[in-house]
């Protein structure tokens, strides 16, 4: 009886252990999908994701890995790979690099989101305080807030005492609404980020903070502070750092074997590669820009034209990649403005005043375009400074010529001949503009006689005769 239950036991133990072996068992047999994100983050890499881990999932593959470089993006579309990168069935790699890389704002979620976090040395995390598209930093932090408040509230009882009060008072709640509304988007952000880390066991408090305070941190301090997992200079000393590297899962477990292993590259589609370059910022400046010249010109030549269909297209295409970045709606209200006036100047003369009122205009809506800390989500300054010279130049000369132009009588043909003078021939022909005309006139006309051209009927003229 004893060595029955001893037999028993050792049964269990050994089905026990196999169980557990069969669950941690390798996943070796597929190879490593490899993913590029490069730029700006957007409804285009978000389906270039969705994708690729499709695929990998079908070919059964060992894990994916996502070399990431980026200055940030949608908070939207970032939301929806974080959500692809948690329920995929396979594990997710995420590596900063190459060297001088960053994930930025958006990164930021994306990394710590991943089941392993990995960076290159000279790389750096952090800034992913929310921007809103429209303008403004949808929240503060609570020090600057705290002042602001303050600032707030003794500015809306001056202006009671003042005057009386209402309409500061008014501004003041306007104020306050709008402050509490940016701080419900930043603390809803700051949970998502803590959540990210803590289910992934990083760590929750700098992950707050770089919400919160826009905190960044190098790959060894991220390292050091327990933000990522490796630090490799390469991939192939990561793929050496993740080999036999155990990986728990939507209560599974993998244990990867990345000796010598295929690695499969999901490269963006054409397509989506012109999309993707659509969503910097030089580029939509320069399709808007081009948008606004093609109209003008039409508008200025009407008929519908090359620069019309120019125009839609770019402006199409400019407004596609406007709704991926954080556009301020301020800098774009004053671009138009700062184009109207130019234009304004060709019809209402102002001696330069509308023209110089207009290229300050453009300029600070070019400068005010995209609200972001980050160089690469604005606009160059070079472009700008390229921009206002050869939008002035093309308003200034190109439109201004083709106006005068439209404004010139007519030298040839029978518009030509309204209002021309010409002389009675023999046979009662008109001479006028090198040829004989038949005319008709109130008054009886004889041989030399001075006439003008009032109207053109058919093939006839019609005249006045000129007194001497």
């Amino acid at each position: 009886m004893r060595l029955s239950k001893g037999i028993l036991s050792l049964l269990l133990i050994v089905m026990g252990a196999g169980l557990l072996a069969e669950e941690k068992a390798p996943v070796s047999a597929g190879p490593l999908y490899r993913f590029l994100v490069k730029g700006t983050i957007g409804p285009v890499v978000k389906d270039y994701l969705r994708d690729g881990f499709e695929k990998a999932k079908q070919a059964s593959a060992i894990a994916v890995l996502i070399q990431l470089d980026t200055p940030g993006g949608l908070l939207d579309a970032t939301r929806e790979i974080v959500q692809d990168i948690l329920n995929v069935p396979i594990p997710v790699i995420v590596y900063v690099s190459p060297r001088g890389a960053r994930a930025a704002s958006a990164g930021v979620f994306i990394t710590i989101s991943a089941d392993v976090a990995a960076m290159a040395p000279q790389t750096h995390l952090g800034a992913a305080h929310p921007v809103s598209i429209g303008g403004g930093m949808p929240g503060m932090p609570r020090k600057d807030k705290e002042k602001e408040g303050q600032g707030n509230e003794e500015k809306g009882r001056q202006g009671d005492k003042e005057k009386g009060g209402q309409g500061e008072t008014e501004k003041g709640e306007k104020r306050k609404s709008s402050s509490v509304m940016e701080e419900k988007a930043v603390s809803d952000t700051a949970a998502y980020a803590r959540t990210l880390a803590s289910s992934k066991g990083r760590n929750a408090d700098w992950a707050e903070r770089a919400v919160r305070e826009s905190d960044s941190l190098t790959s060894e301090e991220a390292l050091k502070n327990n933000v990522i997992d490796l630090v490799a200079k390469d991939e192939k000393e990561l793929l050496t750092l993740l080999n036999g590297r155990e990986i728990k899962k939507n209560d599974r477990t993998f244990i990867l074997q990345t000796d010598n292993i295929e690695i499969v590259n999901v490269d963006m589609s054409l397509v989506r590669k012109w999309l993707h370059v659509l969503a910097h910022p030089n580029v939509a400046y320069i399709l808007l820009m081009l948008g606004f010249y093609g109209l003008i010109y039409e508008f200025s030549s009407p008929g519908v034209g090359l620069g019309a269909v120019a125009g839609v297209i770019c402006l199409l295409l400019a407004f596609f990649a406007l709704q991926i970045l954080p556009l301020n709606y301020t800098g774009l209200a004053l671009l138009v403005v700062g184009i109207t006036l130019i234009v304004s100047d060709l019809f209402v003369p102002s001696g330069g005043i509308l023209t110089l009122g207009g290229i300050a205009s453009f300029a600070a809506g070019s400068l005010m375009l995209f609200d972001a800390s980050d160089a690469n989500l604005r606009v160059s300054l070079e472009l700008i400074i390229g921009t206002v010279a050869a939008t002035v130049a093309f308003v200034l000369f190109v439109v201004k010529k083709i106006i005068q132009s439209r404004k010139i009588k007519p030298l040839s043909g029978t518009d030509g001949l309204t209002g021309e003078t010409g002389e009675v021939r023999e046979g009662g022909l008109i001479y006028v503009h090198g040829e004989y005309w038949t005319a008709e006139c109130a008054e009886p006309l004889a041989p030399g006689d001075k006439v003008q051209v009032k109207q053109i009927k058919g093939n006839r003229l019609l005249v006045d005769k000129l007194s001497v």
